[in-house]
């Protein structure tokens, strides 16, 4: 049985620094599971729960939407997990009954009960607990670290590429914005036999992204990406965009690089500053804009399956304790990781 009290970092107050603090390890209940904390990954979201640009945040809260570990305790109706399990951990709790969850679509609930690490406590303490049917299993060779960027990171990566840019071999796809997702996004665009272009604006990314599998990369502030993108397509433009930064002008510049027929892909999102799309380009080109969040649960499924036959892995840069949270916050404020960032208790 695990112990009584445990440590968690708790956001306590928009914009402060996260709380070290004692805490009652959580009480299941009978549908239930709790989980040990091996590794959890941190990333820009943290960054917007943290400094209250999202609704519905509660307050006081533990953070930590992407953890990993082991099942050290079930409820009484638990059938799909057991105790010693290592477990990747499915974000969106939801009802189980309306449209979306019956059609396979988690992360569009209408009824949603919350997510670990936003509206529910979450994964930067020694435990957390969530419904069991939020949890999958993951074969033990697959360290924890890795676990820990599957659910968000990679499965969210996973979902923009198959489910909504529906991306096919040989095709040209531009990455814009190389950072945590990104990398992933070449990652597993490769693994699809796409073509990559990544767009950055610092040099250290784009110098990342290519060791990542990136065919080319454009610096963007010395760079024209639109002429550049052009001229490596014959003057076409992209199959597809993914688009991780989502501010209004580098949309405006993805539609402009776009081809005929292609498919831009959000993933990135900047509250509060909506862009503007010629419709006469939209329609009489047929574009598409769609956009891309989180992932499913057979999104997830997928994923395990890919890292645990080691075709596919977490560009893991960074790791911090677990009282080193706001060091690695702050750092990712400053645009100094490349990769991604795991937090360990």
């Amino acid at each position: 049985m695990p112990a009584k009290m445990m440590r968690a970092m708790v956001l306590e107050e928009f914009g402060k620094p996260l709380q070290l603090r004692e805490v009652p390890v959580p009480e299941i209940g009978d549908e239930e599971a709790l989980v040990q904390v091996h590794a959890c990954g941190l990333c820009g979201t943290d960054l917007k729960i943290s400094g209250g640009k999202l609704a519905g945040i509660p307050t006081p809260l533990i953070m930590g939407h992407e953890p990993a570990g082991v099942v050290v305790e079930v409820g009484s109706r638990v059938t799909n997990v057991k105790v010693g399990d290592h477990v990747a951990l499915a974000l969106y709790v939801t009802c189980g009954q309306c449209e979306f969850c019956r059609t396979g679509n988690e992360s569009l609930c209408v009824n949603l009960v919350g997510r670990p690490g936003f509206e529910l406590n979450g994964g930067f303490a020694e435990y957390f607990k969530v419904p069991a049917r939020n949890l999958f299993r993951v074969a033990p060779h697959v360290p924890f670290e890795q676990v820990a960027l599957l659910a968000d990171c990679i499965a969210t990566i996973w979902h923009a590429v198959c489910r909504r840019a529906e991306v096919k071999i040989g095709q040209t796809v531009v990455v814009v914005g190389a950072g945590g997702l990104g990398v992933h996004a070449i990652q597993l665009l490769k693994l699809a036999g796409a073509r990559v272009i990544a767009v950055d604006v610092a040099e250290d990314k784009l110098e990342f992204a290519r060791q990542w599998g990136a065919d080319v990369t454009i610096h963007s502030r010395q760079e024209d990406v639109v002429s550049r993108v052009k001229e490596l397509t014959d003057g076409l433009g992209a199959h597809a965009v993914l688009e991780f930064v989502g501010l209004p002008e580098t949309i405006a510049a993805d539609l402009r690089f776009l081809r005929r027929g292609g498919v831009l892909t959000l993933v990135g999102y900047a509250p509060d500053k909506p862009f503007t799309a010629d419709s006469a380009d939209i329609v009489l080109s047929e574009k598409r804009i769609v956009g891309s969040r989180a992932n499913t649960k057979q999104d997830l499924v997928e994923v395990i399956r890919l890292m645990e036959e080691g075709k596919i892995r977490g560009a893991i840069t960074n790791r911090y304790r677990l009282e080193e949270v706001n060091e690695a916050l702050e750092a990712l404020r400053r645009g100094e990781i490349l990769g991604r960032v795991v937090v360990v208790p």
